[in-house]
């Protein structure tokens, strides 16, 4: 997505009526694909329930703000946004994604994150879906998880060698004497990003899994919609 074009929202979302919709994406889409590959690249033997499109009219527009801001600082052409650009799992663990999803203020919110992470008191994305699963969302009185696939702002990335547990924001980058966007690091057999602001991310996803090898978990298709007025 170029976000300085005059378009408001991603070309392949669907028809909205609320500020607030989710649909679940078709098993035989490209984009259903695409991003179950990017789910299997570290879950092969977990089973896919469904993944749903999140789309939430406010929170793109504070997102797309955001990215317009760092598409003209750092002069990136609109066909190559992996310079600032990622898409990142990240796990909610107690709290259940959908409240979060549909919130029409914050999306993941900074406030609630603990002061004890490894990077301080950020919002915490991983590369690989394995590393998020630990911090999934089960569904109550079943075997099912879900977590997130999130776009997010790394712009450039600070990589750390050791903890950073009193960290709120970036360190200063010496040669722009800015600060960073985002922290990275390696955890838990996976690379791992931190950013510090609300805005830095958007949910686009969110995937419903089963580790359980049987017949009663099956890849979904079809449609369905979920409104916030």
């Amino acid at each position: 997505h170029n976000f300085l074009t005059k378009n408001k929202y991603p070309e392949y979302w669907q028809p909205m009526e609320t500020n607030y919709q989710e649909f679940q994406v078709d098993v035989n889409s490209t984009e259903f694909k695409r991003v179950a590959s990017l789910f299997r690249a570290t879950l092969p033997t977990f089973k896919i329930c469904g993944i749903s499109r999140l789309q939430n009219k406010k929170l793109w527009k504070m997102y797309s703000q955001e990215a317009k801001g760092f598409q003209m600082r750092y002069q990136i052409p609109e066909y190559d946004p992996d310079k600032y650009e990622r898409l990142l799992f990240h796990g909610t663990r107690a709290s259940e994604p959908r409240k979060i999803a549909e919130s029409l203020d914050q999306g993941l919110d900074i406030s609630f994150s603990k002061d004890s992470g490894l990077w301080g008191r950020g919002i915490y994305f991983a590369v690989n879906a394995s590393y998020s699963d630990i911090y999934a969302y089960n569904d109550p009185g079943t075997r099912k998880k879900s977590f997130f696939l999130v776009r997010v702002l790394t712009g450039y990335s600070y990589f750390s060698t050791k903890e950073m547990n009193d960290t709120k924001k970036p360190p200063l980058n010496k040669n722009t004497g800015q600060r960073f966007d985002s922290v990275r690091s390696t955890t838990g057999g996976s690379e791992v990003f931190i950013i510090y602001e609300n805005t830095k991310c958007y949910l686009c996803l969110l995937y419903t899994s089963d580790a359980a090898d049987d017949l009663l978990c099956v890849d979904l298709g079809g449609r369905r919609i979920i409104k916030k007025k």
